[in-house]
Protein backbone atom coordinates (compact mmCIF):
# COMPACT_ATOMS: atom_id res chain seq x y z
CA UNK A 1 0.00 0.00 0.00
CA UNK A 2 1.33 3.42 -0.91
CA UNK A 3 2.39 5.80 1.83
CA UNK A 4 1.24 9.38 1.45
CA UNK A 5 3.59 11.99 2.88
CA UNK A 6 0.81 14.08 4.49
CA UNK A 7 1.48 17.32 6.39
CA UNK A 8 -1.42 19.06 8.17
CA UNK A 9 -1.24 22.79 8.92
CA UNK A 10 -3.48 24.84 11.17
CA UNK A 11 -3.49 27.77 8.76
CA UNK A 12 -1.89 28.66 5.42
CA UNK A 13 -2.47 31.46 2.96
CA UNK A 14 -2.42 28.86 0.18
CA UNK A 15 -1.41 25.20 0.18
CA UNK A 16 -0.44 25.61 -3.47
CA UNK A 17 1.95 28.50 -2.78
CA UNK A 18 3.37 26.78 0.29
CA UNK A 19 4.08 23.58 -1.64
CA UNK A 20 5.74 25.45 -4.51
CA UNK A 21 7.82 27.59 -2.13
CA UNK A 22 8.87 24.52 -0.11
CA UNK A 23 9.69 22.45 -3.16
CA UNK A 24 12.95 20.73 -3.83
CA UNK A 25 13.35 17.44 -5.63
CA UNK A 26 14.04 15.58 -2.37
CA UNK A 27 10.33 15.83 -1.57
CA UNK A 28 8.78 12.47 -2.47
CA UNK A 29 5.95 11.95 -4.90
CA UNK A 30 2.57 12.03 -3.10
CA UNK A 31 3.72 14.70 -0.65
CA UNK A 32 0.46 16.34 0.43
CA UNK A 33 0.08 19.67 2.25
CA UNK A 34 -3.32 20.12 3.89
CA UNK A 35 -4.60 23.29 5.59
CA UNK A 36 -7.36 23.33 8.20
CA UNK A 37 -7.71 27.00 7.32
CA UNK A 38 -6.75 28.47 3.97
CA UNK A 39 -6.79 32.27 3.96
CA UNK A 40 -6.21 32.95 0.26
CA UNK A 41 -6.83 29.67 -1.50
CA UNK A 42 -5.93 29.68 -5.18
CA UNK A 43 -8.55 29.27 -7.87
CA UNK A 44 -8.17 29.53 -11.63
CA UNK A 45 -6.68 32.87 -12.74
CA UNK A 46 -7.28 35.50 -10.05
CA UNK A 47 -10.10 33.58 -8.37
CA UNK A 48 -9.97 32.82 -4.64
CA UNK A 49 -11.29 29.56 -3.17
CA UNK A 50 -13.66 30.17 -0.25
CA UNK A 51 -13.34 27.72 2.64
CA UNK A 52 -14.48 27.88 6.27
CA UNK A 53 -11.93 26.74 8.88
CA UNK A 54 -12.06 23.05 9.87
CA UNK A 55 -14.95 22.37 7.48
CA UNK A 56 -13.42 21.35 4.16
CA UNK A 57 -10.48 19.68 2.46
CA UNK A 58 -8.01 22.16 0.97
CA UNK A 59 -4.78 20.49 -0.06
CA UNK A 60 -2.01 20.28 -2.65
CA UNK A 61 -0.33 17.15 -4.02
CA UNK A 62 3.18 16.87 -5.44
CA UNK A 63 3.58 14.63 -8.50
CA UNK A 64 6.45 13.93 -10.90
CA UNK A 65 4.78 13.05 -14.23
CA UNK A 66 8.05 12.90 -16.18
CA UNK A 67 6.71 9.93 -18.15
CA UNK A 68 4.60 12.50 -20.04
CA UNK A 69 5.71 15.05 -22.58
CA UNK A 70 5.12 18.74 -21.94
CA UNK A 71 2.37 18.89 -24.56
CA UNK A 72 0.36 16.31 -22.57
CA UNK A 73 0.13 18.30 -19.34
CA UNK A 74 -3.68 18.60 -19.46
CA UNK A 75 -3.77 14.84 -18.84
CA UNK A 76 -3.04 15.52 -15.17
CA UNK A 77 -6.09 17.77 -14.84
CA UNK A 78 -8.16 15.06 -16.52
CA UNK A 79 -6.84 12.31 -14.24
CA UNK A 80 -7.43 14.40 -11.10
CA UNK A 81 -10.96 15.16 -12.31
CA UNK A 82 -11.71 11.49 -12.90
CA UNK A 83 -10.28 10.51 -9.51
CA UNK A 84 -12.40 13.04 -7.64
CA UNK A 85 -15.41 12.08 -9.76
CA UNK A 86 -14.86 8.46 -8.66
CA UNK A 87 -14.65 9.48 -5.01
CA UNK A 88 -17.78 11.64 -5.06
CA UNK A 89 -19.72 9.01 -6.98
CA UNK A 90 -19.35 6.69 -3.97
CA UNK A 91 -21.60 9.12 -2.09
CA UNK A 92 -23.61 11.05 -4.69
CA UNK A 93 -25.36 10.67 -8.01
CA UNK A 94 -25.58 13.40 -10.63
CA UNK A 95 -21.82 14.18 -10.44
CA UNK A 96 -20.21 15.88 -13.44
CA UNK A 97 -16.82 17.24 -14.48
CA UNK A 98 -17.20 20.86 -15.55
CA UNK A 99 -14.55 21.89 -18.05
CA UNK A 100 -11.81 22.60 -17.40
CA UNK A 101 -11.19 22.03 -13.70
CA UNK A 102 -14.30 21.87 -11.51
CA UNK A 103 -16.54 19.10 -10.20
CA UNK A 104 -20.28 19.72 -9.99
CA UNK A 105 -23.26 18.02 -8.40
CA UNK A 106 -26.06 18.87 -10.80
CA UNK A 107 -25.43 22.55 -11.51
CA UNK A 108 -23.70 23.28 -8.18
CA UNK A 109 -19.94 23.38 -7.61
CA UNK A 110 -18.48 21.07 -4.98
CA UNK A 111 -14.79 20.94 -5.93
CA UNK A 112 -12.16 22.99 -7.73
CA UNK A 113 -8.83 21.83 -9.14
CA UNK A 114 -5.74 23.89 -9.96
CA UNK A 115 -2.70 22.30 -11.63
CA UNK A 116 0.51 24.33 -11.96
CA UNK A 117 3.34 22.77 -13.91
CA UNK A 118 7.11 22.84 -14.04
CA UNK A 119 8.42 22.13 -17.54
CA UNK A 120 12.10 21.49 -18.26
CA UNK A 121 12.82 21.40 -22.00
CA UNK A 122 10.25 19.02 -23.46
CA UNK A 123 9.89 17.10 -20.20
CA UNK A 124 6.93 17.46 -17.90
CA UNK A 125 8.95 17.59 -14.69
CA UNK A 126 6.63 18.46 -11.80
CA UNK A 127 2.93 19.00 -11.14
CA UNK A 128 1.62 20.96 -8.15
CA UNK A 129 -1.99 19.87 -7.83
CA UNK A 130 -4.27 22.02 -5.69
CA UNK A 131 -7.72 20.74 -4.69
CA UNK A 132 -10.51 22.38 -2.74
CA UNK A 133 -13.38 20.07 -1.78
CA UNK A 134 -16.46 21.35 0.05
CA UNK A 135 -17.23 18.85 2.81
CA UNK A 136 -18.94 20.13 5.97
CA UNK A 137 -19.52 23.79 5.11
CA UNK A 138 -23.18 24.80 4.72
CA UNK A 139 -23.02 28.60 4.39
CA UNK A 140 -21.02 30.46 1.74
CA UNK A 141 -20.53 34.20 1.48
CA UNK A 142 -19.41 34.81 -2.10
CA UNK A 143 -18.84 31.52 -3.91
CA UNK A 144 -21.27 31.15 -6.85
CA UNK A 145 -23.69 28.16 -6.83
CA UNK A 146 -21.76 26.17 -4.17
CA UNK A 147 -22.68 22.89 -2.55
CA UNK A 148 -20.96 20.45 -0.18
CA UNK A 149 -21.21 16.84 0.92
CA UNK A 150 -23.08 17.94 4.05
CA UNK A 151 -25.55 20.05 2.08
CA UNK A 152 -26.21 17.14 -0.25
CA UNK A 153 -26.39 14.35 2.33
CA UNK A 154 -27.30 16.14 5.60
CA UNK A 155 -24.48 14.61 7.64
CA UNK A 156 -20.94 15.48 8.66
CA UNK A 157 -17.75 13.74 7.59
CA UNK A 158 -14.35 13.03 9.17
CA UNK A 159 -11.82 15.01 7.14
CA UNK A 160 -8.87 12.68 7.86
CA UNK A 161 -10.74 9.64 6.60
CA UNK A 162 -12.09 11.48 3.59
CA UNK A 163 -8.64 12.74 2.60
CA UNK A 164 -7.29 9.19 2.40
CA UNK A 165 -10.30 8.14 0.32
CA UNK A 166 -9.82 11.01 -2.13
CA UNK A 167 -6.08 10.35 -2.45
CA UNK A 168 -6.69 6.64 -3.09
CA UNK A 169 -9.11 7.44 -5.91
CA UNK A 170 -6.69 9.93 -7.49
CA UNK A 171 -3.75 7.53 -7.10
CA UNK A 172 -5.60 4.70 -8.88
CA UNK A 173 -6.28 6.97 -11.86
CA UNK A 174 -2.74 8.35 -11.87
CA UNK A 175 -1.18 4.88 -11.80
CA UNK A 176 -3.38 3.78 -14.69
CA UNK A 177 -1.98 6.70 -16.68
CA UNK A 178 1.57 6.02 -15.46
CA UNK A 179 1.31 2.38 -16.52
CA UNK A 180 -0.49 3.21 -19.78
CA UNK A 181 -3.51 1.14 -18.73
CA UNK A 182 -6.20 3.72 -19.48
CA UNK A 183 -6.29 4.00 -23.24
CA UNK A 184 -9.94 5.05 -23.20
CA UNK A 185 -9.56 7.61 -20.37
CA UNK A 186 -10.38 10.48 -22.75
CA UNK A 187 -13.68 8.90 -23.81
CA UNK A 188 -14.54 8.39 -20.17
CA UNK A 189 -13.59 11.97 -19.30
CA UNK A 190 -15.78 13.31 -22.11
CA UNK A 191 -18.77 11.18 -21.09
CA UNK A 192 -18.60 12.62 -17.57
CA UNK A 193 -18.35 16.22 -18.80
CA UNK A 194 -21.16 18.61 -17.91
CA UNK A 195 -23.26 19.47 -21.01
CA UNK A 196 -21.36 17.07 -23.27
CA UNK A 197 -23.28 16.85 -26.58
CA UNK A 198 -26.07 18.97 -25.04
CA UNK A 199 -27.14 22.32 -26.50
CA UNK A 200 -26.32 24.96 -23.85
CA UNK A 201 -25.72 28.70 -23.65
CA UNK A 202 -22.26 30.26 -23.31
CA UNK A 203 -20.75 33.73 -23.19
CA UNK A 204 -17.99 33.74 -25.82
CA UNK A 205 -15.17 36.31 -25.78
CA UNK A 206 -17.14 38.50 -23.30
CA UNK A 207 -19.46 39.84 -26.01
CA UNK A 208 -21.39 37.03 -27.69
CA UNK A 209 -24.05 34.81 -26.16
CA UNK A 210 -24.20 31.65 -28.19
CA UNK A 211 -25.89 28.27 -28.09
CA UNK A 212 -23.52 25.41 -28.70
CA UNK A 213 -22.75 21.84 -27.77
CA UNK A 214 -19.46 20.39 -26.54
CA UNK A 215 -17.80 18.03 -29.02
CA UNK A 216 -14.31 17.43 -27.63
CA UNK A 217 -11.33 18.69 -25.62
CA UNK A 218 -7.98 18.93 -27.40
CA UNK A 219 -4.54 17.97 -26.04
CA UNK A 220 -3.99 21.52 -24.78
CA UNK A 221 -7.20 21.44 -22.73
CA UNK A 222 -9.15 23.73 -25.06
CA UNK A 223 -12.86 23.08 -25.45
CA UNK A 224 -14.16 22.26 -28.93
CA UNK A 225 -17.78 23.21 -29.53
CA UNK A 226 -20.21 23.38 -32.42
CA UNK A 227 -22.68 26.26 -32.68
CA UNK A 228 -26.20 26.15 -34.13
CA UNK A 229 -24.84 27.12 -37.52
CA UNK A 230 -22.54 24.09 -37.61
CA UNK A 231 -19.37 26.15 -37.08
CA UNK A 232 -16.62 24.61 -34.94
CA UNK A 233 -15.33 26.84 -32.15
CA UNK A 234 -12.14 26.21 -30.17
CA UNK A 235 -12.07 28.09 -26.86
CA UNK A 236 -9.71 28.36 -23.92
CA UNK A 237 -10.77 29.21 -20.38
CA UNK A 238 -10.52 32.99 -20.82
CA UNK A 239 -12.79 32.96 -23.86
CA UNK A 240 -15.76 30.99 -22.58
CA UNK A 241 -18.21 31.24 -19.70
CA UNK A 242 -21.02 28.81 -18.94
CA UNK A 243 -24.47 30.40 -18.64
CA UNK A 244 -26.73 28.35 -16.37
Amino acid sequence: MIHYNIHWFESLHSTQDYLKNSFDDSLPKWTVFVAKEQIKGKGQGQNVWESEKDKNLTFSILLYPNFLQARDQFLITQILSLGIYDFLSHYLSNVFIKWPNDIYVGKNKICGILVQNQIIGMEYSTAFCGIGLNVNQTEFSFAPNPTSLKLELDRSFDLDILLEEVLDCIRIRYEQLENNLIADYKKEYMEKLLFYKVWSKYLYCDNEIMEAKIKDVDNFGRLILENRGGKEIIADLKQLKFLF
